[in-house]
């Protein structure tokens, strides 16, 4: 979780030098795409695009932590509540993230970051499944499995949203 606290913390740092090297603003300058104006407005939505990130890596943590407790427990019902709350917020997050225009050096994190919540939406799907046919019986060993992979496949693009954005 510290790196993503140091994510945002960069973020905020790129976009006060950003703003600092910007020079003052003319309303000549501001129709221009380099411009101060335009460089602080870019700097605003990665500040804004950066918290968004943190708040929710926070709730999908506690997703995650949830699904985690109760598969070691195997409580299916408890299983089943975790995956659909991270169905219902990674969807949130994806809602949220498409709202923001970044600057040119955060897009591909911003799109990797996208994908993260898809595969991770997807895990939650996948989840569900396996919970509720664990619930009435049935293994569900295929959901499970695929909701694994789809969970990895989160990770690694969380890794490169992280990279991307200057956090190794």
């Amino acid at each position: 979780m510290k790196k993503y606290i140091y994510f945002v913390l960069f973020i905020l740092i790129f976009a006060l030098i950003g703003w600092v090297f910007g020079g003052a603003q003319n309303d000549e300058n501001a129709s221009q795409p380099d411009s101060p104006l335009n460089t602080l407005q870019s700097a605003h939505q990665d500040i804004a695009w950066g918290i968004n990130v943190q708040n929710n890596l926070k709730i999908l943590k506690a997703d995650l932590d949830g699904i985690s407790n109760a598969t070691n427990n195997s409580d299916y019902v408890a299983l089943a509540v975790y995956a659909q709350q991270t169905v219902n917020d990674t969807q949130n997050a994806i809602q949220e993230n498409d709202q923001y225009t970044v600057s040119p050096k955060l897009q591909d994190a911003q799109n990797e970051w996208r994908m993260a919540l898809q595969d991770y939406n997807a895990a939650g799907q996948f989840l569900l499944q396996g919970a509720n046919d664990a619930k009435n019986g049935t293994m569900g060993t295929e959901y499970f499995l695929n909701a694994s992979i789809s969970r990895n496949s989160g990770t690694e693009h969380l890794k490169n949203a992280s990279e991307l954005a200057g956090i190794t």
